[in-house]
């Protein structure tokens, strides 16, 4: 695998693309970044942020990270259209990072080193992470108890929540997670019970939620917000109403309502 490859391969951005390819870093550098990013992460992020545009280098890092990923992905028999979903997600947080500071690069890194560190693949339309549960939970008279290690599901943007698509990720991450109890939790703004008072009965995300018992609910999160609208406001009035849903949302939260988010469990 290499830069050229890789990049084709999760269909990047032409202007980002040619970005990557002319970042001047010779390899020495590089070696000492990616042994920083490997012995402590934390002091790795607050290091490249201090550098001038950042955001930039670590698209640049982030690339050669992935490529050197795909060795690893070869020794455990992953299929490269795994590989190349899976890290599509670069190119996602990159056009996502044109959008809210007008630069190809990376914002979103601490999400992105699950994904070079093989703790997080997306097969089909959702991704799918291993994940301790953080406590004790009885659904359908079937116990999780606290630390046992589950799936937890996330729904990348960018393609329709089809329930076709869906079926078929839990189906593939049933194979692919041969060791694990298929047991999925999913912490996600799409669980949000309320949803279904500003969404029609039939819209692909209130189809999701029937997958999941939601068993807890965060009223304090925005994430719905985030996601809806691509910004926080604290005056809902403010926000654009160019989609059907942002109409929807922007009616609820001006009427004094609240969005917040879900957590739920699906068991096979």
């Amino acid at each position: 695998m290499d830069i050229t490859k890789f990049c084709e391969g999760i269909r990047l951005n032409e202007a980002a693309r040619r970005q990557v390819y002319a970042y001047p870093m010779k390899e020495e550098e590089y070696s000492q970044y990616k042994q920083h990013f490997l012995s402590d992460r934390y002091s790795f992020f607050e290091n490249v942020k201090q550098t001038t545009d950042y955001r930039k280098l670590l698209l640049y890092l982030f690339v050669r990270f992935a490529v050197d990923a795909y060795q690893e992905y070869q020794i455990r028999g992953i299929s490269d259209q795994y590989y190349y979903d899976t890290f599509s997600d670069i190119q996602i947080w990159c056009l996502n990072c044109k959008r809210d500071f007008n630069e190809y690069g990376i914002e979103e890194y601490n999400w992105l080193q699950e994904h070079v560190q093989l703790r997080l693949f997306r097969l089909g339309r959702l991704q799918f992470q291993p994940f301790a549960i953080d406590r004790d939970l009885e659904v359908e008279g079937q116990k999780i108890f606290k630390n046992q290690i589950v799936l937890n599901v996330h729904i990348p943007q960018g393609e329709p929540l089809s329930q076709q698509g869906v079926e078929e990720s839990f189906e593939l991450a049933r194979v692919f997670f041969r060791g694990i109890s298929p047991v999925y939790i999913c912490h996600s703004w799409l669980l949000y019970p309320d949803l279904n008072k500003i969404l029609s009965h039939g819209s692909n995300i209130l189809q999701f939620q029937k997958h999941f018992y939601i068993y807890d609910i965060d009223e304090a999160s925005r994430e719905a917000e985030q996601r809806i609208f691509n910004r926080l406001s604290a005056n809902p009035y403010s926000y654009e109403e160019e989609t059907s849903l942002q109409r929807s949302a922007k009616a609820f939260l001006v009427a004094g309502n609240n969005l917040g988010s879900g957590f739920g469990i699906k068991l096979d």
